[in-house]
């Protein structure tokens, strides 16, 4: 059952997955529509009828389209009531950390990936060694602020997980696939294992697969 959400995307993109998990950890079925690049399926008339830059993810729901996770974030948790934290100066503080994330994390860790996938063969793609080494240099970085940040808190605002948690563990997931270690960072791997915990909970590739599905709540 789909809840009458329909979210396309594809499983190798951090921000569908986020998108996904937020259903998932909200208790709601969606149908799930792959898009793939490779075969160019973004730059069809119906998709790009649907998502005016072609990218992913796009959600249809109750007649609407939305497009850009962290706004798509937004909208699942007014129209749920969940992860949307508890008073005005709390959501405040949620759409500072998700601005902060789309500028200092998630470019980063999302690039650790797409060099993973080049080198290990699974896309064509390669990035000049200078590229690579800012994007180690940044994530990094960021890491750290977050580390910083999470020494004396169980999550990014308040005491419960919110849709920030929601879009910067998307982040770390996809570091983990690229091989990087959390434990690497003491405080975000004990966060990451606090999101992992939550009922309902699901991996990137085990939410998602490549492939049309209709996702269970």
């Amino acid at each position: 059952m789909s809840d009458g959400f329909v979210l396309h995307g594809s499983p190798h993109s951090l921000p569908t997955y986020r998108v996904a998990l937020m259903l998932r950890l909200c208790g709601v079925g969606f149908r799930f529509r792959y898009v793939s690049f490779q075969r160019r399926m973004h730059l069809t008339p119906e998709f790009r009828a649907l998502s005016r830059w072609g990218q992913v993810p796009v959600l249809e729901h109750d007649g609407r389209v939305l497009l850009q996770s962290a706004a798509i974030l937004e909208y699942l948790s007014e129209t749920l009531g969940r992860f949307g934290g508890s008073d005005d100066v709390a959501r405040q503080d949620i759409r500072e950390w998700l601005f902060w994330d789309a500028d200092r994390l998630y470019p980063p860790l999302y690039g650790w990936y797409s060099v993973s996938l080049g080198r290990r063969g699974l896309l064509p793609l390669s990035f000049d060694d200078g590229v690579v080494a800012r994007w180690k240099m940044l994530g990094e970085a960021a890491l750290g602020i977050l580390d910083a940040h999470l020494a004396d808190q169980h999550f990014l605002v308040g005491a419960e997980p919110t849709i920030a948690d929601i879009a910067s563990y998307g982040d770390i997931a996809f570091a983990k696939l690229s091989g990087r270690d959390p434990a690497e960072w003491p405080n975000v791997a004990a966060w990451a294992a606090r999101i992992e915990s939550l009922p309902g909970f699901a991996a990137p590739f085990d939410l998602l697969a490549m492939q049309d599905a209709d996702i269970p709540a």
